[in-house]
């Protein structure tokens, strides 16, 4: 059953990953997977950022790079929706890097924000 909900879905990619990837077509994909699994309503209340990572470091220092998603909306999910909903955006961004020289880590991770203390404020436009 759709709810109402606020999703706010942030991906961080290191910045040595430039070039193998579009950031719009990145965007415009991984809200089409939020889309389509049929979780949120309305479609416009989902938020999607893309931000680059400039100093990062993975592990030992190895030229990996990496891609993280961080989806976070009202509390309520199951786990096993939760689960869904980061699988389907592991294999969408997946999708999304081109080939390249080094190795990219690509996660997702689905976080609650409490519903009795989140705030909103749509304006009208004029």
């Amino acid at each position: 059953m759709a709810r109402t909900d606020m999703p706010h879905l942030r991906i961080e990619y290191s910045e040595n990953m430039a070039g193998r990837f579009d950031g719009a077509a990145l965007t415009r994909a991984a809200c089409d997977a939020l889309l389509s699994s049929g979780v949120f309503n309305p479609p416009d209340s989902i938020k999607v950022r893309l931000i680059p990572v400039q100093h990062f470091r993975v592990g030992s220092g190895a030229d990996h790079g990496f891609v993280h998603a961080e989806l976070a909306m009202l509390s309520g999910r199951d786990k096993p929706t939760k689960q869904r909903l980061t699988e389907a955006l592991v294999l969408t961004i997946g999708n999304c890097i081109g080939p390249g020289a080094r190795i990219v880590q690509i996660t997702a991770d689905a976080r609650d924000m409490d519903r009795d203390v989140y705030a909103k404020r749509l304006l009208p436009a004029t």
